[in-house]
């Protein structure tokens, strides 16, 4: 009995001693990990400051560098203008050397002539009523007028017309100056007239008969007076047609009657 109780002493004592053993070691370890903390706690304290400190030794460093950069960067852009400026006045001095042109081309076919271009016919057409201004008196009374004949007698100064075809005739050419130049006239057709051709019977109001029994209209091609109407007179290149008022018959205008 005794060994047995003393056994069991043992085994007691034993498990005793191991459950203070390891609540020691707890404890040992949490005061272990406290310890640790706090001075984990010290050095982040201790760092903190040194690590602004560092902070704003960065900051003043970059400000610095920016600084120290700027008038430099400033330097060398105005540097580069001057230089560009410098070049372009260089430019402008220098005259541009401009090639010949190389005239003689090789193997260039000579142009083909171009064919002569046919020279436009032309005549020319005046009206006139100057004898009326030496037989005033012989003029009707409400034709006594610059309206009707103006103070140098002309009508219509020599103007030029182009002959649009070979068989323009007298009066094509008065016809188109009239209506051109807003002129009043007014004549009987070919088919109603004894002369088997268009009769001109005023012009600018002034009729046959205006001045006398022996007064009208009569037209001249290079001076010379037709004895056969004006639809019937065919035109040439260069003609000169002059209508012109008599009084007389063509008397008092120097009539040559021309027989073709």
């Amino acid at each position: 009995m005794k060994r047995i109780f003393l056994a069991l002493s043992i085994v007691l004592f034993t498990i005793f001693l191991g459950a203070c053993t390891i609540e020691s070691v707890d404890e040992y370890e949490k005061a272990s990990k406290e310890r640790i903390m706090e001075e984990n706690k010290e050095s982040i304290v201790k760092e903190a400051p040194a690590k602004e400190a560092e902070s704003e030794q960065k900051k003043d460093t970059e400000q610095s560098q920016q600084t120290s950069e700027t008038p430099l960067a400033k330097t060398e852009q105005q540097e580069d203008r001057k230089t560009g400026v410098a070049k372009e006045q260089q430019k402008e001095k220098e005259v541009p050397t401009t090639p010949k042109p190389n005239t003689q081309q090789p193997n260039q076919p000579n142009p083909k002539p171009q064919p002569p271009q046919p020279k436009k016919k032309t005549v020319t057409i005046s009206i006139d009523a100057k004898t009326l201004l030496q037989h005033w008196d012989m003029l009707e009374p409400a034709l006594q007028s610059e309206k009707y004949v103006p103070k140098d007698g002309i009508i219509l100064p020599e103007t030029t017309y182009e002959l649009a075809h070979d068989k323009v005739t007298v009066w094509d050419i008065l016809l188109q100056a009239t209506r051109e130049h807003k002129i009043q006239m007014e004549h009987q057709d070919a088919k109603a007239s004894i002369y088997d051709s268009v009769y001109v019977e005023g012009i600018n109001h002034l009729y046959e008969f205006s001045a006398g029994e022996l007064s009208g209209w009569m037209f001249s091609v290079n001076g010379n007076f037709a004895n056969y109407g004006s639809s019937k007179y065919i035109l040439q290149d260069g003609d000169k047609i002059q209508w012109s008022y008599t009084v007389d018959l063509g008397k008092d205008l120097g009539q040559k009657v021309d027989g073709s």
